[in-house]
């Protein structure tokens, strides 16, 4: 597997140098090392570019380890299960969320939040529920937000041939697809229309599967539980027609090796020009559009999942229990999600938070996809917030892989999960 390589334009990285925010130093932060574990993602290449502005005024070293997401949650756990943590500042993906609230394992930001004003209405509602608030405190601020939708080739669907050809096979004009059934039908047909690959897939077990897959099962108006009574639902008709539909693609119009695909390889798959859709992420444009390694640049757009809703997911600063200078996390916090350091981060390919920045011209202008967010977020939910999110997602790997890998029946594989997922939620205090 190729790993996708994020460009950061000159321009970019000269507008990230320039002077910094006017922050008072503070000497909470003197002589500290901040460590940080984070994914390889362009938020984090901005970060890099950015962070001797804190060192500079806080007189601290900022250490930041990039890894593979899949490498992420194995590494943290048993630095937050120590005396002291190896790590003062985390990144807590969305599915964690419930997890470490549970095991006690990030602080609540509420005092620091009045002492110092910090307004967090500068965020979507969406991810503060998400990655902000667990029952009615403040344990994270949302730093990365990674929406979902359909990833696909304009200068294909927007050809006059192709244009005619589609209503000569549909009997009606073009447009985006309205439903998840149209959606694949439209893919399928696609493909065979250009002899390429109609949607490039990421099935790869268990997060890559688990994150597409759900697209489908939210947008057919499924869900894994009825969240006021959290009684599994994945028994229905609903659940049972988007896996089916994700699984007729992937055998009939994804390109090959999709089961052992992930991101990297959707992303991949586009930048050589040989797929006209995705159900993936928004945080792909940057690379789709460096002209360093792709073909595609200018050439692809973004549109929401058709259907009901799409899956979102996102990430949130935390500051960990056991960290050793917490005064000096939250300073770091504080500093990255400032105005003048979230809109460097953003410019530079990053998935923004505050809704001011989709407001901004300059920043439209450079990532025109991103005018989409808000529709986007605005159709859109995450994973339950509840302790045993991570089995969640472990469970339902198993009922893709069954049908996926070994033929079992959509229907049978999610009934026969039914049992499992309701052991998930049994006694789940964040649930009550």
């Amino acid at each position: 597997m190729t790993r996708v390589k994020f460009g950061t334009s000159a321009a970019v990285l000269a507008f990230l140098a320039a002077a910094s925010p006017a922050f008072a130093a503070s000497d909470v932060c003197k002589g500290s090392d901040i460590n940080i574990l984070m994914e390889t993602v362009p938020d984090t290449e901005a970060l890099q570019a950015i962070k001797g502005d804190f060192e500079k005024q806080f007189g601290a070293k900022v250490n930041i380890e990039a890894v593979n997401y899949s490498l992420m949650h194995e590494k943290l756990v048993p630095s937050l299960t120590a005396p002291t943590s190896s790590y003062d500042v985390l990144v807590v993906d969305s599915y964690w969320v419930g997890e470490f609230k549970t095991a006690g394992w990030i602080r609540d930001l509420d005092a620091w939040i009045a002492r110092d004003k910090i307004d967090t209405s500068l965020y979507f509602p969406a991810l503060m529920a998400l990655n902000g608030t667990v029952q009615g405190k403040t344990y994270m601020l949302p730093f990365w937000q990674y929406a979902m939708g359909i990833l696909y080739r304009k200068d294909i669907v927007e050809d006059p041939t192709f244009q005619a050809a589609y209503k000569e096979q549909f009997k009606r004009d073009w447009r985006i697809p309205a439903t998840l059934e149209e959606f694949a039908e439209v893919v399928k047909w696609s493909g065979k229309q250009k002899d390429m690959y109609g949607i490039a897939m990421a099935a790869q077990r268990a997060d890559p599967v688990v994150m597409e897959a759900t697209n489908y099962l939210f947008a057919e108006g499924g869900d894994f539980y009825d969240r006021k009574t959290w009684k599994p639902t994945m028994d229905t008709p609903e659940a049972a027609k988007a896996v089916t539909i994700y699984a007729d693609l992937i055998n009939s119009a994804a390109q090959p090796g999709a089961l052992g695909a992930n991101f990297d390889d959707v992303a991949n798959t586009l930048k050589q020009g040989k797929a006209i859709f995705a159900i993936s992420y928004l945080f792909l444009f940057p690379t789709l559009e460096d002209p360093k390694d792709s073909t595609v640049v200018g050439k692809m757009a973004f549109a929401p999942v058709p259907g009901k809703d799409s899956f979102l997911g996102a990430w949130g600063w935390a500051v960990p229990t056991n960290a050793k200078n917490p005064d000096c996390s939250w300073e770091f916090l504080k500093w990255v999600e400032s105005k003048d350091v979230a809109y460097k981060r953003a410019l530079a390919g990053g998935q923004p938070t505050q809704m001011w920045i989709y407001e901004d011209a300059d920043f439209i202008k450079k990532w025109p996809a991103m005018s989409q967010v808000g529709n986007a977020l605005a159709h859109s939910k995450g994973l339950p917030i509840m302790s045993r999110s991570t089995q969640l997602v472990e469970t339902f790997a198993e009922v893709m892989g069954s049908v996926l890998a070994n033929n079992v029946p959509p229907a049978t594989a999610l009934a026969d999960s039914q049992d499992k997922f309701g052991r998930l939620v049994k006694g789940d205090p964040l649930l009550k």
